[in-house]
């Protein structure tokens, strides 16, 4: 159950990432809205989902 709360939340930030009404705000600040606490966790665990970084997917 947890591992499926997680993928959810990733799977948030990166609609997040790539909703132009959301370019104003950072990577962090997407990442901690939807439930993450450390920015290192959260870095390692959306490039073992998604293959890639968070910064590259916003930058398309």
């Amino acid at each position: 159950m947890a591992e499926w709360i997680w993928a959810q939340r990733l799977d948030a930030v990166r609609a997040d990432l790539l909703d132009p009404t959301q370019r104003h705000r950072t990577i962090s600040e997407l990442a901690f809205d939807r439930g993450f606490v450390d920015a290192s966790h959260f870095s390692r665990a959306f490039r073992a989902r998604f293959g890639g970084t968070a910064r590259e997917v916003r930058k398309g």
